[in-house]
């Protein structure tokens, strides 16, 4: 089993949802970030269950999850998932992962 990370700027991101989706419905919000936290941890037990990031064309050595409109972006290490960023899939996004 991997243990979960996340990156300052994909805890950032997590905020940014959460206020977006907070400010119509608040009791939305907690519930999606919830669903959105048992969907990540799915990746304790399945690490690559993401594609490559290269087939989303970026170029770089990470993978990416799709959860509805949402893209998880992440690092596989030794015991470790990385979640590098969330950021919405209908936004630019080739140029925010670093």
């Amino acid at each position: 089993m991997y243990n979960i990370r996340y990156t300052e700027l994909a805890e950032a991101d997590l905020a940014e949802l959460f206020q977006l989706i907070y400010e119509d419905k608040p009791m939305s919000a907690i519930e999606y970030i919830d669903k959105l936290d048992i969907f990540i941890t799915l990746l304790e037990d399945n690490p690559y269950m993401g594609i490559e990031c290269k087939q989303k064309k970026i170029d770089k050595d990470c993978r990416v999850l799709v959860y509805e409109n949402y893209l998880i972006f992440y690092i596989v290490k030794q015991e470790e998932i990385v979640i590098i960023r969330i950021l919405n899939a209908h936004n630019s996004y080739t140029d925010k992962i670093h």
